[in-house]
């Protein structure tokens, strides 16, 4: 604004009014690089006429501060009609704030959606590593498969496969990696005798999981690798936990 409006009528001239003016850009600069550039990133019609909502709203205000009455002398060259000088300052700056602002917060947040997306890719791509390197150091605790009957068939699981057993009565639902959960018409108490000794622990009267998975345990609950939901640990079944 000082480029575009007399220097010496800047500090003259209704002070207040300029400054004013600055804080509003101040805030046209912040909406445009934290709300409207982002909001371009997301997808859906939502985002779009929110965009479109913060947008019009910015210059209706900026159309109503152009009518404010003020007291900036009128040039010598000026003609009725004519644009004044602090009006034509204040949509040259509005639109040169937006036309920064936006595509800064457009790039910033497309940058920051694309580095969230190869952080969790690199995380997924861990986890699996270090699942694998599990399956690899438990040997014996994951030989072997155990057969079940499911949908009137026997079914071959292999030990490695199995994420956890849930009971649900006297059902046993079998939570497998990469492959579709299978429900088989036995107890969760018989179940354990299909499995291999001191491999298995039941930590709840509906859950048996395998000990090499156990990654951690905080409070009542345990976390599995390649699990995503926490499962509970039963006041019954800690000191299953405790002599695995």
């Amino acid at each position: 604004m000082l480029f575009l409006f007399p220097v010496s009528e800047w500090a003259a001239v209704q002070l207040d009014y300029v400054l004013l003016y600055v804080l509003w850009l101040y805030g046209v600069w912040v909406l445009g690089r934290k709300v409207l550039g982002p909001m371009l990133v997301q997808e859906g019609r939502s985002s779009a006429l929110t965009a479109a909502g913060v947008l019009f709203l910015m210059v209706a205000v900026n159309v109503l501060m152009s009518f404010t009455p003020v007291s900036f002398p009128v040039t010598p060259g000026s003609r009725v009609g004519q644009m004044l000088p602090h009006v034509r300052a204040m949509w040259v700056l509005f639109l040169a704030v937006n036309a920064y602002a936006i595509p800064v917060g457009y790039l910033s947040a497309r940058l920051k959606a694309l580095t969230e997306v190869k952080e969790a890719e690199d995380q997924e791509t861990a986890a699996a590593e270090a699942l694998e390197s599990r399956r690899t150091d438990a040997g014996e605790a994951i030989a072997g498969e155990i057969l079940v009957k499911a949908d009137y068939k026997t079914v071959h699981l292999p030990l490695s496969a199995i994420q956890y057993i849930e009971g649900r009565n006297n059902y046993a639902c079998f939570h497998l990696d990469h492959r579709e959960d299978v429900v088989s018409q036995i107890a969760l108490k018989n179940v354990m005798d299909l499995l291999p000794e001191g491999k298995f622990v039941r930590i709840h009267r509906s859950y048996i999981v395998p000990l090499w998975r156990l990654e951690k345990r905080k409070g009542t609950e345990v976390q599995l690798m390649g699990v995503k939901e926490k499962l509970p640990v039963g006041r019954s079944f800690k000191e299953n936990l405790k002599n695995a």
